[in-house]
């Protein structure tokens, strides 16, 4: 179905018959019964679907209404629940609302740089290894454009002014350092009731330098290499995170199946990790061979097991209404917001991709390299071949294991293909 028109539109309105048309990646059209015609976005999160509702047609047009969704669908790609944060500032700005009624010296508030310096002695001073860093991102880069400014009056304009100058010059990763901290400092105000909204909310590194396109971001063998030193480098980068980023790459599952892992489901003497059907996209049972690079991960990670918690990566901090004890969704997406590297931006998610792209070049074949990544089997062959491949798929993940192995070591030339590997052999 091709995309929608505005005439289109107009002729279903005056039809009055209730109608849901799509234009195209979870952009929908809806016209009820009562005549209200919306438009709404349909989008997938945590392996379900969502549905988040934009705003009412003619009020939000056509073209607006393709902008707005390309933005949220952005977002929810790089981990953030749209619907779920919308209801949650219509909740936030509800509650300061009612508190300002009952205690209108509330809403008076002052500057951005008190703000800062209340928010500094509160969040940073005494919480942070390294204080002075946050500091000096606020002396250089926030107080300058903002700290004058009354909080209430700041608007995303004035986010924009703060972010185009760096993001102009090239210098993305602080660009994006002075957003996620903007962010943090307005989130902060909103807890405390001195604003109903956070004007960086709206914006995301796409606004700092990045690009959003086809999703076909792959690290080369020495973007790895600077990955792994990246994580090694960069000041309190939490060890959980690496070794979760890292099982990602050497076994190319999916994020959830692995945060949600827990330890009974692996034999790390056998080298398999026994994975249920009720835990994956497919359905389906696999049983994944794990390389002695992967188990000395495992092994690694099993030294901080938190006590009477059964996951592979269990909660670090319970946060308010979070009732489940792994790793939240969002966590490894964090890790890598804070990853100090001169790396091309790159989501959770493109690891997966990364990991397939290698096996490739590493020469498996590609139904073995699909079989890895737990992809269901099309066609007749799904019928009739329930063969598991084991032994293949260990071969594959056990040289991709090399190659991430070596670069972590910094030597990522000298992994040896499958198929060199039989013919010396």
């Amino acid at each position: 179905m091709g995309k929608l028109t505005d005439v289109e539109l107009r002729n279903w309105i005056k039809a009055g018959k209730p109608v849901a048309k799509t234009d195209g990646d979870g952009l929908t059209f809806t016209l009820s019964a009562k005549g209200t015609a919306a438009w709404t976005l349909r989008y997938s999160f945590g392996g379900k679907q969502k549905e988040l509702t934009l705003g009412r047609y003619p009020d939000l047009g056509l073209s607006k209404a393709r902008e707005i969704a390309a933005e949220k669908r952005t977002l929810a790609r790089l981990g953030t629940d749209v619907a779920k944060e919308k209801q949650a500032q219509k909740e936030a700005a509800k509650r300061a609302a009612e508190l300002a009624k009952l205690a209108p010296e509330l809403a008076k508030v002052g500057t951005v740089k008190a703000l800062y310096e209340d928010f500094y002695d509160r969040q940073i001073k005494d919480r942070r290894q390294h204080p002075e860093q946050v500091a000096g991102v606020f002396a250089l880069h926030i107080l300058p454009k903002l700290g004058h400014k009354q909080v209430a009056d700041v608007k995303p304009a004035d986010i924009d002014a703060m972010l185009r100058p760096l993001s102009d010059r090239g210098v993305f990763r602080t660009a994006a350092k002075a957003l996620q901290l903007t962010k943090a400092l307005f989130n902060y105000a909103m807890k405390r009731h001195i604003v109903e909204s956070n004007p960086a909310a709206p914006f995301n590194w796409t606004d700092v330098g990045g690009e959003v396109g086809p999703r076909s971001r792959v690290l080369s063998k020495a973007e790895l290499v600077k990955f792994f030193k990246a994580m090694q480098d960069t000041p309190n980068f939490p060890p959980h995170s690496a070794a979760a980023l890292k099982l990602l790459l050497a076994l190319a599952v999916r994020k959830m199946e692995l945060l949600t892992a827990t330890w009974d489901q692996f034999d790390l003497g056998a080298g398999e990790w026994h994975l249920p059907a009720d835990q994956t996209k497919t359905d389906a049972a696999i049983r994944i061979p794990l390389s002695p690079w992967v188990i000395e991960i495992l092994n690694d990670q099993q030294t901080r097991q938190h006590k009477n918690n059964p996951y592979v990566f269990p909660v670090q901090r319970l946060a308010p209404g979070k009732t489940t004890r792994y790793m939240g969704e969002t966590t490894l997406n964090h890790a890598l917001y804070m990853l100090q590297s001169d790396l091309d931006p790159f989501t959770v998610h493109d690891l997966r991709r990364t990991a397939r792209t290698h096996l490739a070049a590493l020469g498996v074949a590609p139904h073995i390299a699909e079989l890895c990544l737990n992809h269901k089997v099309k066609g007749i062959e799904a019928v009739y071949n329930v063969h598991d491949h084991f032994e293949e798929r260990r071969a594959a993940l056990f040289a991709l294991s090399d190659l991430l192995a070596q670069c972590e070591a910094g030597k990522a030339d000298q992994v040896i293909p499958i198929k060199s590997r039989r013919r010396s052999a």
